[in-house]
């Protein structure tokens, strides 16, 4: 059915509705299109806005049918409802920023004006001219930036006022910054105190501070449901780590299952506990692995096995293998070198490798030496005679210079050195036998003297010596001395002049000369003097001079005082000290026996001799 073919009442009906409305659209359309135009033509970029958004701005600026219009009138009325809104919103903020692109009239509000002048971004008169533009006057302005500036919260209050007040009441340091309502003040305060944490807790417990009962009561306090109490508490207590944990297990002996569970306890997961223990058991050190396998398997076909097991990655076990057959050190190859152990031909004339014993290659290869290494530190081994053992060897005819040569090499004797050590191993002629030869004629003055620079003497006391051999030699074929011609003046054979020439010819230095008399004149001196003093002595003994008599003869001779009564201490002991002989013991036993004497007399004489009574009494047995 359409609207031109009716046939009843109610078609007829039905189509004057359609053409009432279509007509209502049409005036609608003329009267609203016009405001739509103008209104969207404001849009000054209408372009940048989405093709949808523009699409439909279009239509109801030009609409294209009266339906069109009529569903304007319907926007236009309805264009703030909800579901309008949400579909054009994100067009409309799109539109509201090409609106005010193009005004620029948008301003800081008074939130954003207060933030920037607390800050000091802004200045006073900007700061003023937003807050009156926003509608507030200038003291309600300064109102919003104090309500707006950030302030401490209660519970920082209460904890600046415990610092700055009395802290165990402070409510009028509070009430003095923060109106905290009374009745409310204790929750306030209370929520701001500290309490015991959960780690606090169980530390107190632990150390034995709170009961058991305690503990749980604080740990629900501090919100921990009842259930799980046991739980925290549980889990508060330290559990070694399973490396701990299985070493003081192996060390008490624990059973292996027991060290499985444990090592779960510590965290490790029961499927790998197993492998775990094997990981942290000790393994034994790659050199000690590489050798036990030489002590039990010298042929190292077992090596790689075992290196793999204790963590050796594969690309390093040809490394270790070959590691495992030892080079000698540097030092001991060198010492093989200069033994010749390198040159077969003269090692074996020496005899070397003589006496090598089979069992220093088991036990070689057992360290790591080849058969080859372990012979030559066979053929290194020998002592060698010492340079000086060659040297004699030399002396006596046994080796040649060549011998001896090849002695000095394997002593590491520098080759510089050799043939002059070679120079030096025969004996110098000594200074008896060079005073002797010299003596005998068999040696000149050039020949002394070089015979002294062979015994290390520097030139010029090489020459010193020449001229004492040669006048030594004089002297003794001589027979006289400078001591004979010191001893003749002291005993006033002979006086200064004479024993000053005699001197000069013996070859003493003209400075000595005067020295060597001036002495020998002092000790003439001593000596007249001493032979005075014994005089003096021998006559006071005697009895010819009295002690006072003496004494002067001694202050006659310039004798300190001292020196006199010391002399007469002495004299005194000797005179009085020499007692009057006694019998010997046969002469007392003979007269004790002829009745000359007593035998109390005896006694006596035998005491005094220094028997004790013991044999004094066997000696005057035999008396009767």
């Amino acid at each position: 059915m359409t609207i031109a073919d009716k046939k009843t009442y109610g078609d007829y009906y039905w189509a004057a509705q359609v053409e009432a409305a279509k007509l209502v659209d049409e005036i609608s359309e003329s009267a609203l299109a016009p405001l739509f135009s103008g209104l969207l033509g404001t849009i000054p970029e209408i372009s940048e806005l989405p093709a949808g958004i523009q699409s439909f701005l279009n239509v109801l600026r030009e609409p294209a049918s009266a339906g069109t219009g009529m569903y304007a009138a319907a926007a236009a009325g309805e264009f703030a409802s909800e579901t309008i809104r949400d579909l054009i919103k994100p067009g409309m903020s799109a539109l509201g920023r090409v609106i005010n692109r193009g005004a620029l009239e948008t301003w800081l509000d008074p939130v954003q004006a207060v933030s920037l002048f607390q800050r000091r971004k802004i200045d006073d008169t900007y700061f003023d001219l937003l807050m009156t533009s926003a509608g507030y006057e200038t003291s309600i302005a300064k109102q919003v930036s104090d309500s707006i500036r950030p302030y401490p919260a209660i519970a920082e209050i209460m904890r600046y006022a415990r610092y700055h007040g009395n802290p165990e009441n402070t409510r009028d340091t509070v009430w003095e910054k923060f109106d905290v309502p009374a009745d409310d003040y204790d929750m306030f305060e209370w929520l701001t105190l500290q309490v015991l944490s959960t780690e606090q807790i169980h530390r107190l417990f632990r150390r034995e501070v709170i009961s058991d009962y305690q503990a749980d009561n604080y740990l629900q306090q501090v919100g921990w449901r009842g259930d799980n109490v046991g739980y925290v508490k549980e889990l508060g207590w330290l559990i070694p780590n399973p490396m701990l944990l299985t070493q003081g297990n192996l060390h008490q002996g624990v059973r292996k299952e027991q060290i499985l569970k444990d090592i779960s306890r510590g965290d490790i997961h029961p499927d790998h506990a197993q492998q775990y223990l094997d990981a942290i058991l000790t393994k034994p050190a790659t050199q000690d692995v590489v050798t036990y396998t030489l002590r039990t398997d010298p042929g190292l076909q077992s090596l790689d096995e075992r290196l793999t097991r204790i963590g050796i990655h594969p690309d390093y076990l040809e490394m270790h293998k070959e590691l495992a057959n030892v080079i000698p050190p540097v030092a001991d190859i060198i010492t093989m070198a200069v033994r010749e152990v390198f040159t077969p031909a003269i090692a074996a004339r020496f005899g070397q490798y003589d006496d090598f014993p089979a069992p220093l290659e088991e036990w070689g290869l057992k360290k790591g030496l080849s058969k080859e290494w372990s012979q030559r530190y066979w053929a290194a081994h020998w002592a060698l005679p010492s340079a000086s053992q060659g040297f004699e060897m030399l002396h006596r005819g046994v080796i040649d210079r060549d011998d001896l040569n090849r002695l000095l090499r394997a002593q590491d004797v520098m080759p510089f050195w050799r043939d002059k050590l070679t120079q030096i191993a025969f004996r110098p002629l000594t200074r008896v036998d060079v005073r002797r030869m010299y003596r005998e004629g068999i040696l000149d003055e050039a020949g002394v003297y070089e015979a002294y620079l062979d015994h290390g003497y520097a030139e010029e006391n090489a020459k010193r010596m020449t001229d004492f051999t040669i006048k030594q030699t004089l002297s003794a074929q001589a027979k006289f001395t400078s001591t004979d011609v010191v001893a003749a003046f002291a005993k006033r054979m002979i006086d200064r002049g004479e024993a000053r020439s005699l001197l000069a010819e013996l070859g003493i230095a003209s400075q000595n000369i005067s020295y060597i008399i001036s002495r020998a004149e002092y000790k003439r001196l001593w000596d007249l003097t001493e032979s005075r003093i014994a005089g003096i002595k021998n006559l006071y003994k005697k009895g010819v001079y009295d002690e006072d008599a003496a004494r002067a003869k001694l202050l006659q001779l310039n004798l300190p005082s001292d020196e006199v009564n010391v002399l007469f201490e002495q004299w005194w002991y000797e005179k009085n000290g020499e007692l009057a002989p006694t019998w010997t013991k046969a002469e007392t036993i003979k007269f004790a026996k002829a009745g000359t004497i007593t035998k109390s007399r005896a006694w006596t004489e035998l005491q005094s001799m220094g028997y004790d009574a013991e044999h004094i009494t066997v000696y005057l047995e035999q008396i009767e």
